[in-house]
C-alpha cells in the first residue's frame, strides 16, 4: 500500500488529477447505483409484500364467510323439526316413519333448491342404521355409498370450537371433480348428549376451485390452503394435495411472513377456522423486475461514467498546459539557468497570476542573491563579534570576585553579598548560551535578583519559594521569572511607599503540565486591566528583549500555543501570574558562538 502511494506521489499533477477524479466519478457512480438498488429493491419488495398481504386478507375473509355459511346451513337442517322427527325413529316399521322420512326429505330438497352450490344432502340415522339422500344427481353418479366412509375418515375438525368436519376431495363422483364435503353430528334438540346421526353436505366450492388455477399476477406465485397440521387442502398442483409442507413450524400466529429456502412465504389464518391461506413466491421472481431495472441502470451509469472520465481527462490535460509550461521552466531553473521566464499570454486568469508570480520570483531571486552575498559578509562580522564577546563575562566574573574578596577583607558584608548576588545573576543570565534552563537555575537567578533589589530598596520585599524537589528539573526559558518578579516590585510593591510586600513562588501540578505561580501583595490591577493584559499578551514586541509579552512569545515558540502566561487577581489584592509549561520537554540546546 505504501509503495503504491509513493508511486502515485511521483506522478505529475495532471495525472494525479485524472486519477483522483476518475476514482471520484467511479465511486460516486457506484454509490448512486448502490443507493438506488437498495431503495428500489426495498420499495418494490415492500409493494409486493403488501399486495400479497392484501390478497390473502381478502381471500381469508371470503373463506371465513363461506365456511360460516356452511355452518349456518348445517345448523338450519339439523334444527329443522321434520329432520328432528325423522332422527327419533328407531325402526322403519314404526307408524309415522314414512311421513317423517318424507318431511325430512322435503327439507333436504328445499336446501338443495335454495343453494346452487349444493350437490347432495345426506342424513344418516344411527338408530335405524339407514340414511336419506337427496341430490341433483342419483346415488350411482355421486358414488355416495362407496365414498362416504373413506371421505369422512379424511376430514378434519373445522374449528377448535364445534364438531363440524370438512374435507375438500374428489372422493365423490368417481374422482371426476373436487367437492367441499361437510360432516356435522346430529343431536336431539331435547337431549344434546346423545348423537343420533350425521349430516353430510357436498358442495361445489368456487373459492377452493380458484386455487387450482394460477393466480392472475404478473409475478409467478402460488396460493394454497392448508390445515393447522400442515396438510395441503387445495393447490394448483393437484399432485401435491394431501401432502405436508416442510415449514409448518414457522406458522404459528394469525398472520406473518418468513423466508424458507429460496422462497418468500406469507400466510393468513382463515377467521377462527383451522385453516391457513399461504402465498409463496420465489426470491428470484420477487427480485426479477428489480434486477432488470438495476441492469438498465448499470448500463446507463457505465456509459455516463465512461463519458465523464473521457471528458474529465481532456479538460484536465488542456487546463494543465499553462502549468506544464511553468513546470518546464522550473526544471530549467533547477538545472541552474536563472534567466528563464514564462510567457504570460494565453495562460488564463489563474495561470497568468502564476506566470507573473514565477517571473517576479525569478527577479527577486536575483536580487536576493546579491543580498545574500552582502549578508554573508555581515554574518562573518557578527560571528567575530560574538567570539570576542565571550571573553567579556570572564573578565566581569573575575572583577566581581576581586571586589568580593576586597569587601570581605574590609569587613563590608553588604558589599560582599551584593557582589556575589550580582555575579550569580549574570552567570545565570548567560547560562553558557542556553535558551532553556532547569527551573532550579531559574529560581537561583530570581533569588539573586531579589537579594540585589532588597539591598537597593532597604528590604521591602519578603519572598517565599515553595517548590517540591520533583519539579526542579522542569524546563523553562531563561529569564522567565525575573521580568514577572520585576513587575511585581516596580508596579505593585514599590508604589506602596512605607509598606513591605511579599512575593510567593509555587508550582501546581496539572498531570502532564505544570503551572509555575508567581503571587504578589502589591497594589494589583483592575479586572479591565487583567483582561486587557491577557488579551494582548501574545502580541510580540521586539522593542524589549525580555518584556512580559516577549517572555510569553518565547514560551509559545519553544513549547506551543497552548502554553504561556495568564494573569489573575488574588485574595491579597495583588496580582497572580501562572506560567503554563509541559511537565516534561525534550529540548536540544544550541550553544551560541
Amino acid at each position: 500500500m505504501k509503495a503504491w502511494l509513493k508511486k502515485i506521489n511521483r506522478w505529475n499533477f495532471d495525472r494525479k488529477m485524472s486519477f483522483f477524479l476518475t476514482i471520484a466519478v467511479v465511486g460516486t457512480s457506484l454509490l448512486i447505483l448502490l443507493v438506488s438498488t437498495v431503495s428500489l429493491t426495498s420499495s418494490m419488495t415492500q409493494k409486493t409484500e403488501d399486495m400479497m398481504k392484501d390478497q390473502l386478507a381478502t381471500l381469508a375473509s371470503n373463506y371465513d364467510e363461506v365456511l360460516t355459511n356452511y355452518k349456518t346451513l348445517s345448523y338450519a337442517l339439523i334444527m329443522d323439526s321434520s329432520v328432528q322427527d325423522y332422527l327419533h325413529y328407531t325402526d322403519k316399521s314404526d307408524p309415522g316413519y314414512d311421513k317423517a322420512a318424507e318431511g325430512a326429505g322435503n327439507a333436504m330438497r328445499n336446501a338443495i333448491n335454495m343453494h346452487e352450490s349444493l350437490n347432495f344432502v345426506a342424513i344418516y340415522n344411527y338408530q335405524i342404521n339407514d340414511y336419506l339422500y337427496k341430490g341433483r344427481e342419483n346415488l350411482s353418479a355421486s358414488a355416495f355409498e362407496q365414498s362416504m366412509g373413506m371421505d369422512r375418515e379424511e376430514c378434519m375438525q373445522a374449528s377448535d370450537h364445534g364438531t363440524m368436519g370438512l374435507n375438500f376431495s374428489n372422493n365423490y363422483y368417481k374422482g371426476e371433480k373436487y367437492t367441499m364435503n361437510v360432516y356435522h353430528p346430529m343431536y336431539s334438540t331435547n337431549h344434546m348428549i346423545q348423537e343420533l346421526g350425521v349430516l353430510t353436505l357436498s358442495l361445489n366450492d368456487n373459492l377452493l376451485e380458484q386455487l387450482f388455477r394460477k393466480v392472475d399476477n404478473p409475478i409467478s406465485s402460488e396460493i394454497f390452503l392448508i390445515n393447522t397440521e400442515g396438510t395441503i387442502v387445495s393447490i394448483s398442483d393437484r399432485s401435491r394435495m394431501k401432502t405436508k409442507i416442510s415449514y409448518m413450524d414457522k406458522i404459528s400466529e394469525e398472520s406473518g411472513s418468513f423466508r424458507s429456502g429460496a422462497k418468500y412465504v406469507e400466510y393468513q389464518k382463515v377467521g377462527k377456522w383451522n385453516y391457513y391461506l399461504v402465498y409463496t413466491i420465489s426470491l428470484f421472481e420477487l427480485y426479477r423486475s428489480t434486477m432488470v431495472i438495476v441492469a438498465v441502470m448499470v448500463i446507463v451509469i457505465l456509459i455516463m461514467t465512461m463519458i465523464s472520465i473521457v471528458v474529465t481527462r481532456k479538460v484536465i490535460a488542456r487546463s494543465y498546459q499553462p502549468l506544464d509550461r511553468v513546470v518546464s521552466q522550473m526544471d530549467k531553473v533547477a538545472a541552474g539557468s536563472l534567466d528563464v521566464r514564462v510567457d504570460e499570454e494565453d495562460a488564463g486568469e489563474d495561470f497568468a497570476k502564476l506566470s507573473v508570480g514565477f517571473n517576479t520570483m525569478m527577479d527577486e531571486i536575483l536580487v536576493l542573491m546579491e543580498q545574500v552575498k552582502l549578508e554573508q559578509h555581515q554574518m562573518e562580522q557578527i560571528r567575530f563579534n560574538a567570539l570576542q564577546a565571550q571573553i567579556q563575562p570572564h573578565f566581569l566574573y573575575n572583577t566581581l570576585e576581586c571586589i568580593h574578596w576586597q569587601a570581605m577583607a574590609d569587613g563590608n558584608q553588604e558589599i560582599s553579598t551584593l557582589v556575589k548576588a550580582l555575579a550569580k545573576y549574570y552567570r545565570i543570565c548567560l547560562s553558557r548560551g542556553k535558551d532553556i534552563i532547569d527551573l532550579e537555575q531559574e529560581l537561583e537567578h530570581v533569588k539573586a535578583y531579589l537579594t540585589i533589589q532588597n539591598m537597593r530598596y532597604d528590604n521591602i520585599i519578603e519572598y517565599t519559594i515553595s517548590v517540591d524537589e520533583q519539579y526542579m528539573g522542569v524546563k523553562i526559558p531563561k529569564m522567565t521569572l525575573q521580568p514577572l518578579v520585576e513587575n511585581s516590585i516596580y508596579h505593585g510593591i514599590k508604589v506602596r511607599e512605607g509598606q513591605k510586600g511579599t512575593v510567593h513562588i509555587s508550582v501546581e501540578n496539572g498531570g502532564d503540565t505544570v503551572d509555575i505561580v508567581v503571587e504578589d501583595s502589591g497594589s494589583g490591577m483592575s479586572l479591565e486591566q487583567i483582561e486587557e493584559m491577557n488579551a494582548s499578551i501574545s502580541v510580540y514586541d521586539d522593542s524589549f528583549g525580555y518584556g512580559v509579552r516577549n517572555v510569553n512569545k518565547r514560551i509559545e515558540i519553544m513549547f506551543g500555543k497552548e502554553y504561556g502566561l495568564r494573569y489573575f487577581r488574588n485574595e491579597q489584592g495583588g496580582v497572580t501570574v501562572k506560567i503554563h509549561l509541559p511537565l516534561k520537554a525534550e529540548i536540544i540546546y544550541e550553544e551560541v558562538l
